[in-house]
C-alpha cells in the first residue's frame, strides 16, 4: 500500500486540480527506448506500453522515432501512472520472493526469511524506487525471481524450466549481465572441488579481492601505462604449492585477462568511463578518488536503505554464513550478487545509489541471519523495535517526496511576485502569466554575470548543483575541482560561491529545504547532501542590481 499510494499521488495537483509534474526525471526511460526516442533497455517499456494500450492510454500513432513526441507521451500522466503501478507491484512482490528464497536456503530457520522480507518491505529506499516509473525495482524483482528459481532447481528439477525466461528477463530489464553468473551453480561439483583445493576460505576471498583490485587499477584513468607489472603483487596471495595444478595457469593469467578485457570498448566504457561528457567532466575524471568513493557508497546505501540496527547485523550474518556447513550449491546461485558487489566496490565508474538497489534484498537476508544469532529470547523481545526503526526511517524517507520543496516553491511565487527569473534543471517552476522564466546556464555567469543580471531571481535545485560538492558520484574528496564528475571547475566554483553568498550580485534570500528526523538521513545530508535523487533543497537567490 505505501508503494501504490505514492505511485498514485506524487506529482499530481502541484499547479491545481488535474495537473501533473514529473518527479523523477528517469521515469519513462524504457518507454522512450521502446518508441525509439532514447537508447536504453526496452523490456519494461514494452510491457508498460502494452498495459497502457489495453487501458486505452497507449501512445498516439506515428510518434515512434520522434524524440519530442515520444518524451511527451512517456512523461505524460497517463503513461507514468501505468509505469509506476507496474514498478510498485514488482517492488511489493520482491520481499515475498526474498522470503521464499530464504526459506529455500535456510529451511530450518523460517524466522530469518520472515525477518528479511519484513526488512525489505519496510525499506524506505526500496519503497521510493518502487513508486517511481523506472526500471530499477522491476529489474530487482526479475533478478530475485531468477535467483529463487535457481535455488529451487537445486532441490526440485522441475524448476529448471523457469530459468531460461527468467535469465532473459533479469539481463534484459536493465542490461544486468551479472545474472549470467547464476549458471555457475550448474557446473559439476568436481570442478568446484578443483577450484577451491588448497585454499582456506579467507585466503581464497583475499586472492579474489586482490585480482579485483588489480583490475580496478588497470581500469582507472590515472593508472600509469607502464606500471602494470606491479599488479603481479596479487600473486603473493596465491598458495601455489597447495592449489590444483590445473588452476595455476588461470591464476597466472588473471591480470592479463583483465588487461585484454579492457581493450573491448564496451567493457572499458562500463569500467573506466569517459574523461568528458555532456555536462563537462565524465565518470573517469574522478581518477584515484574513485577508490574511497566506491568503498564508502556500499555501506552508506545499506545503512540508509535498511537502517542502522539492521546494517550492524550484516557482519554477523556474513560470519554465520561462512561458518555454516551443509550443501553450498544453493548459495552458489547467489554468485551474481557477489560479483556485482565486487564490481561496485572497485572498478564501477557510475555510482548512483539506485544502482545498488539489487544488493538491498541480499543485505536484508544477511541482516536477518545476523539478528537471529542473538539469544532466542532477546531476539523475540527485540524484534518489534528492530523492525520499528526501518519503519520510521521509511516514513521519513518517503515523506520527502510528499513534502517536495518544489511544492513549497508554488507558495513563494505569490509572496515574492517575481517578474524575471532564471531556474536550474529540476526546479520545475510553475508556469504563470506575467512571469518571464528562463533555464539557467552557467555561461550566463561569465563576464561578471552580464546575462544573469537581467533577472530578478535565480532558483537553484540541489539535484543540479550537487555535482559541485561531496555526493555519491564525487565521493568525500572534493578539493580538486578537476576530479569532480559531471561538471566543470568554473561551474563548481560558481555554485560554491553562490550558495555561500560570495558573489556580489547574488544575495541568498531563502532556502526551501528537505528536512529529516532520522539520524541516517540527517547525517547523510550533512556530509553528502540529500540521499534521494530528484528531491532536494531549492535555493532562492536575489539578483542585486
Amino acid at each position: 500500500m505505501p508503494r501504490l499510494y505514492s505511485a498514485a499521488v506524487l506529482g499530481w495537483g502541484w499547479d491545481g486540480p488535474g495537473t501533473f509534474n514529473l518527479v523523477n526525471f528517469d521515469e519513462g526511460g524504457s518507454c522512450r527506448a521502446t518508441l525509439r526516442g532514447f537508447d536504453y533497455s526496452t523490456f519494461i517499456g514494452r510491457q508498460a506500453i502494452a498495459i497502457a494500450t489495453w487501458l486505452d492510454a497507449g501512445p498516439p500513432p506515428g510518434i515512434s522515432g520522434d524524440a519530442a513526441a515520444v518524451g511527451a507521451y512517456c512523461h505524460g500522466a497517463e503513461h507514468i501512472r501505468v509505469a509506476r503501478f507496474y514498478s510498485a507491484i514488482a517492488g511489493a512482490l520482491t520481499p515475498v520472493l526474498l522470503t521464499l528464497l530464504a526459506f529455500c536456503l535456510l529451511p530450518s530457520q523460517p524466522a530469518v526469511g520472515l525477518t528479511a522480507g519484513a526488512l525489505l518491505a519496510l525499506s524506505g529506499f526500496h519503497i521510493s524506487e518502487s513508486h517511481s516509473g523506472t526500471v530499477d525495482a522491476p529489474s530487482v524483482f526479475f533478478v530475485y525471481a531468477l535467483l529463487l528459481a535457481a535455488v529451487a532447481a537445486t532441490r526440485w528439477r522441475r524448476a529448471l524450466w523457469a530459468l531460461p525466461p527468467l535469465l532473459v528477463a533479469a539481463v534484459w530489464a536493465k542490461y544486468w549481465v551479472f545474472a549470467l553468473f547464476t549458471l555457475a551453480a550448474a557446473l559439476p561439483a568436481r570442478l568446484g572441488q578443483v577450484v577451491v583445493r588448497g585454499w582456506s576460505r579467507w585466503r581464497f576471498c583475499l586472492a579474489v579481492l586482490a585480482v579485483v583490485i588489480a583490475f580496478g587499477c588497470l581500469s582507472n584513468a590515472d593508472f600509469p601505462p607502464g606500471a602494470w607489472p606491479l599488479l603481479a603483487l596479487c600473486y603473493l596471495t596465491v598458495p601455489w604449492r597447495r592449489i590444483a595444478p590445473a588452476m595455476i595457469p588461470l591464476w597466472l593469467a588473471a591480470p592479463f585477462v583483465g588487461l585484454a578485457l579492457l581493450q573491448v570498448e564496451v567493457i572499458a566504457g562500463y569500467t573506466t568511463g569517459d574523461m568528458e561528457g555532456r555536462f563537462g567532466s565524465g565518470y573517469a575524471a574522478i581518477g584515484w578518488h574513485k577508490w574511497l568513493r566506491n568503498a564508502l557508497n556500499v555501506p552508506l546505501v545499506l545503512v540508509v536503505g535498511l537502517g542502522l540496527p539492521a546494517a550492524l547485523c550484516i557482519p554477523f550474518g556474513v560470519r554465520a554464513l561462512l561458518r555454516q556447513g551443509g550443501p553450498w550449491r544453493g548459495w552458489l546461485c547467489l554468485l551474481p550478487l557477489v560479483v556485482f558487489l565486487l564490481f561496485m566496490l572497485v572498478p564501477a565508474p557510475v555510482t548512483y545509489y539506485r544502482h545498488y538497489l539489487v544488493l538491498l534484498p541480499a543485505a536484508a537476508l544477511l541482516a536477518a541471519m545476523g539478528y537471529w544469532r542473538l539469544p532466542r529470547r532477546w531476539a523475540r523481545m527485540g524484534l518489534p523495535l528492530f523492525l520499528a526503526w526501518p519503519a520510521l526511517l521509511a516514513w521519513d524517507f518517503v515523506g520527502d517526496y510528499h513534502h517536495d520543496p518544489r511544492i513549497a516553491l508554488r507558495q513563494w511565487y505569490p509572496q515574492a511576485r517575481p517578474e524575471r527569473l532564471f531556474f536550474s534543471y529540476y526546479v520545475q517552476p510553475p508556469r504563470l502569466p506575467g512571469v518571464a522564466q528562463g533555464l539557467f546556464r552557467e555561461s550566463y555567469a561569465r563576464a561578471d554575470g552580464g546575462v544573469l543580471r537581467q533577472g530578478q531571481y535565480l532558483l537553484l535545485s540541489e539535484n543540479w548543483y550537487d555535482t559541485a560538492f561531496a555526493n555519491e558520484l564525487n565521493g568525500p574528496l572534493t578539493g580538486d575541482l578537476q576530479r569532480l564528475v559531471k561538471t566543470t571547475p568554473f561551474n563548481a566554483q560558481f555554485y560554491r560561491q553562490a550558495l555561500a553568498g560570495e558573489i556580489d550580485y547574488l544575495r541568498p534570500e531563502r532556502v526551501l529545504p528537505v528536512t529529516n528526523f532520522m539520524p541516517e538521513l540527517v547525517l547523510h545530508k550533512r556530509w553528502y547532501g540529500t540521499f534521494q535523487l530528484f528531491v532536494g533543497d531549492i535555493h532562492i537567490l536575489r539578483i542585486v542590481p
